[in-house]
């Protein structure tokens, strides 16, 4: 290549020249020099011949086989013609487009005809040049696809290389090789280097897979070397791997996407939540590839979209729910650690996915449960006749839009108006019930379909615990009803407060519309008075009493702290501010600087320890610990946080946490004493 170069270019010699024969032929040599020490047979002469052997073997793909096979005939073609036409021992293609033209004629590009035009015609002078070039730029790309990372263009092949392609390295080999890259059992290390070298299905290439790991094995130990624990995250690699199938396909990735290979590292080393998703669940792979690859995560529109249409004359919708369910947070997880996403838009898509599967669940039993007992009918005007609609009330973490990967879904079920079921078939008329009864029963389907736990373990925890008739009464309730508890003043403080974080999501705009005024009615039935920070700052003080010091969310100065201040204030405001209810957290604290009604040096600060305690919520439950909000004990789960939050280190770590919630409990008790009555409460 180097003399084709001293020589005058590569673009014209069709031998030499880039995408050539030789390159072709060379690269088929090497994998024949490669594979041939056990493998008989690809010992073949002939070029034609071994690229069909090689493609036998398992060393090249069927579709690498047939376009090498086209473009070599292609090119020797080119050569035979040349030398026909020149009498001469020559690879050069002509200088002249009038030479080249007659060149493409001999091609068959061209046949003359009696009667031609004395005007030479150009059509095959530009398809053969456009085919020339298309099939050495294709040859280079494949060709360049399987040396690529083999070699340094200085040193030769790299040591690591060269151990992976060893059949029997000696243990002095191991250890000086891998000994450089952290790892604390250096032959358990090799082995499973070896492990991810092997492909575990029958009919794909372990040579093809042995090959591409090769190729990337020097950059893969650098970043494996560079977690907390090399060990587990090698062991780990090695057992993801094996349950996705086709690792030769996922070294090639990596070999030309070094980002797919840094992001992949850093799940098997930090994140037991996604390489778990990984592991259980088929076709995983795809998901994780297509969120290196988009630009945005899907809408809520799109996702209904896919999930209506996967669900489409679906006889059980468990599984799909759950694929989508672990595809979409996969995708999530992944934009989330690669800072794609901020927090914001990573809680939003969370929600999204909830709310998607809810409504696909609503409807689907909706469905069946009018085949049982009839479509429930309103009885009273001014919409007596109609169906009675069905509304689901997002309260918690889903109704602020700020759920995290294992967050329970809060919701209360609420329907228009009584009334009574009707048939669409009257024949069976005889078994027809209450709207209560039918939404009620639908409340419990929805609840167990989503709640279930089963083969593939349980979709959400749904909870519907907060309905205004409590625990023991029916689980749906009718808009009047609703409206009824707490105009009355049976509806309790801590109630209200849930409201401020509600927000209805599945239902028509009219009767979502409807549910917003009666929450916000709901809200602001009880004028404000001082007592009321106190007892929503006595409530916070019993949350905190079975919480650890460590916990960043019921703990002293964790989220909650942040959320009480924000429900606290929007209860006092919400009647001569309506805007004050807004969606989430961070909605409400942007919602009260702009209003003046949190100081803006409060607010500003509040924010960013929110999404800073959020964000770190967000990477614990991406490792997937036991105690779920809590900054970990253990040392060594400490550094995999650091490591994924991007941390210099677990004590620069502590040190902010330790500063967040220390100032956020200093401007709860400042606030909450200015608010209250207990005037000599500590600040």
């Amino acid at each position: 290549e180097h003399r084709a170069v001293r020589e005058g270019g590569t673009s014209r010699d069709v031998k030499t020249g880039h995408g050539g024969i030789r390159d072709i032929e060379f690269v088929i040599q090497f994998l024949q020099l490669l594979n041939g020490g056990d493998l008989p047979g690809i010992r073949v002469p002939g070029t034609l011949d071994a690229i069909a052997q090689l493609e036998l073997a398992g060393c090249l793909t069927m579709q690498e086989r047939s376009l090498l096979e086209e473009n070599y005939a292609f090119l020797r073609k080119i050569e035979h013609r040349l030398q026909i036409m020149f009498d001469l021992q020559t690879h050069t293609l002509p200088a002249t487009d009038e030479e080249l033209r007659k060149l493409a004629v001999r091609m068959g590009y061209e046949a003359p005809t009696a009667g031609e035009s004395s005007a030479p015609s150009l059509a095959p002078l530009a398809a053969f040049k456009r085919d020339y070039q298309q099939r050495t730029e294709l040859n280079r790309k494949i060709l360049n696809h399987l040396l690529h990372s083999a070699f340094n263009d200085d040193t030769g092949a790299e040591p690591e290389v060269d151990l992976v392609l060893d059949p029997d390295p000696s243990n002095a080999t191991i250890q000086e090789i891998l000994g450089k890259y952290n790892f604390v059992d250096v032959h358990g290390a090799y082995h499973n280097l070896m492990t991810l070298a092997t492909e575990k299905v029958a009919f794909l290439s372990t040579r093809r897979c042995r090959h591409f790991l090769a190729a990337i094995a020097p950059r893969l130990l650098a970043a494996v070397a560079a977690t907390p624990d090399p060990d587990f995250t090698l062991m780990n690699l090695s057992r993801v791997s094996d349950s996705l199938g086709g690792k030769g396909v996922l070294w090639e990735l990596f070999s030309f996407n070094p980002p797919s290979l840094t992001l992949y590292v850093t799940l098997c080393a930090s994140s037991q939540y996604l390489s778990g998703l990984l592991t259980t669940s088929p076709g995983m792979i795809d998901e994780l590839m297509d969120s290196l690859v988009l630009d945005k995560l899907p809408t809520r529109a799109q996702l209904e979209a896919a999930l209506a249409e996967l669900c489409r004359a679906a006889e059980d919708l468990d599984p799909i729910l759950h694929s989508f369910k672990n595809s979409q947070h996969l995708r999530v997880g992944v934009r989330d650690i690669l800072g794609k996403e901020d927090l914001p838009a990573s809680h939003r898509a969370l929600s999204d996915v909830a709310e998607v599967c809810l409504r696909q669940i609503a409807e689907w039993e909706y469905e069946r449960l009018v085949e049982k007992h009839g479509e429930p009918i309103i009885h009273n005007r001014p919409r007596e006749g109609q169906p009675s609609e069905f509304v689901i009330l997002a309260l918690g973490k889903l109704g602020a839009r700020e759920p995290n990967y294992h967050s329970d879904l809060d919701v209360v079920l609420l329907y228009e108006a009584d009334g009574h079921t009707r048939h669409r078939h009257r024949s069976r008329r005889d078994s027809s019930t209450t709207n209560q009864h039918f939404f009620s029963q639908l409340g419990q389907r929805i609840i167990k379909v989503a709640s279930q736990l089963g083969p593939l373990g349980r979709l959400y925890e749904v909870d519907a615990r907060l309905r205004p008739t409590g625990r023991s009464g029916p689980l749906a309730t009718s808009f009047a009803e609703f409206a009824r508890y707490f105009e009355s003043g049976q509806g309790q403080l801590w109630e209200r407060q849930a409201l401020c974080k509600s927000r209805p999501i599945f239902g028509s705009q009219a009767a979502q519309d409807e549910v917003r005024q009666l929450v916000r009615a709901a809200i602001t039935a009880e004028p404000w008075r001082p007592e009321f920070a106190d007892e929503i700052r006595a409530m916070r003080q019993r949350l905190e009493e079975n919480a650890s010091p460590r916990n960043l969310k019921r703990g002293p100065g964790g989220t909650v702290d942040i959320e009480f201040i924000v429900e606290m204030l929007q209860l006092k405001h919400a009647a001569a501010h309506p805007n004050v209810l807004a969606t989430g957290t961070l909605g409400g604290l942007a919602a009260l600087g702009q209003l003046n009604l949190l100081g803006e040096e409060d607010a500003s600060y509040l924010h960013t320890s929110y999404r800073f305690l959020r964000s770190i919520e967000a990477r614990i439950r991406l490792m997937n610990t036991t105690a779920r909000h809590d900054l970990p004990a253990d040392e060594h789960e400490l550094n995999r946080l650091a490591y994924l939050l991007q941390y210099p280190s677990r004590e620069d770590l502590r040190q902010d946490c330790a500063h967040f919630t220390f100032e956020n409990r200093r401007r709860f008790e400042k606030i909450f004493a200015r608010e209250g009555t207990q005037v000599g409460a500590e600040v």
